[in-house]
């Protein structure tokens, strides 16, 4: 039987008018409450539920290829399997907002590590944003992912990138070329995490599974760490 020492959730919460990108809002309504279905029974039965309006590219979420590159793969062709992998967690959390990631800080971390980066990995750039998740200004006063570190990634062979960070790109870059480079190459991409500094120097699986959505573009995940 496999005990793993700690589970940790990775995903933020979903609630009605959540900030985001762009236009996509997020609304959760009720269309049966326990006082309505009980009154409607005479007692005999009560239940809850409600009605979500969501974009896919929601608050914690999963891009898949398909929604930059119209020969990628649409989220319910990426398989399970590849989304549950070791994750091998970099540490930017000193950046400032604004401040890119580059690839001699990648690097850097490899030589802490000892080990490189490659296919085999859930690559997770946590930037320090986790805290301010939300606040007014958390879509653009963040650091980025510039396009030559993606393209330098995407020759390591990573297939999953992941980061505390909305929207990765530039703030400055409205037409998001870093997405382009990862999506194009095939890259998953999971962004706005949460909890990433509790992974700090262990040893956990990482894993992200969409909703099964014929044709997504991308999903809502509650990603999780398994910790070793």
């Amino acid at each position: 039987m496999i005990e793993p020492k700690e589970i940790i959730d990775l995903g933020q919460p979903l609630y009605t008018g959540m900030r985001n990108l762009g236009a996509n809002m997020v609304a959760f309504w009720p269309t049966q409450t326990h006082e309505t279905t009980s009154l409607e029974t005479a007692g005999k039965m009560e239940y809850s539920q409600k009605m979500m309006l969501l974009s896919e590219h929601c608050g914690t979420h999963m891009d898949a290829p398909f929604s930059w590159n119209k020969q990628g793969k649409t989220i319910d062709q990426i398989p399970v399997t590849s989304m549950v992998r070791p994750g091998y967690l970099c540490d930017f959390s000193d950046k400032k907002a604004r401040e890119p990631i580059t690839i001699s800080d990648f690097e850097e971390i490899e030589r802490k590590k000892g080990e490189p980066i490659g296919s085999e990995w859930a690559v997770i750039a946590w930037a320090g944003t986790c805290e301010n998740w939300g606040e007014e200004g958390f879509e653009t006063e963040r650091p980025y992912i510039p396009t030559d570190t993606a393209e330098w990634l995407v020759a390591r062979g990573i297939e999953v990138f992941a980061t505390d960070i909305i929207g990765i790109d530039d703030p400055g870059q409205w037409w998001w070329p870093t997405h382009a480079i990862f999506q194009n190459a095939g890259v998953v991409m999971v962004q706005q995490l949460n909890n990433l500094d509790k992974l700090v120097d262990r040893d956990f699986l990482f894993v992200a599974t969409p909703l099964k959505m014929l044709g997504g573009t991308a999903s809502p995940v509650r990603p999780i760490a398994i910790v070793g």
